[in-house]
């Protein structure tokens, strides 16, 4: 996958409804976190923290 090699943008939407419409219609690559049926939605900033995590290791297995 690119993100391991190529810059890359990460944008971070809203804790309750993510991306807006034209703002996901920009994107390359969208993804979402899963979470439990229990669980409302995920802190912007944890959620960054996961995506961060994620790029930092693809990009460690090249």
């Amino acid at each position: 996958m690119k993100v391991a090699t190529e810059a890359i943008m990460i944008v971070v939407g809203s804790e309750g409804k993510g991306l807006a419409r034209l703002t996901r219609e920009k994107c390359d690559l969208v993804i979402s976190i899963p979470i439990s049926a229990t669980t409302e939605s995920l802190n912007a900033s944890v959620a960054t923290a996961i995506a961060l995590f994620w790029v930092d290791q693809a990009r460690r297995k090249g």
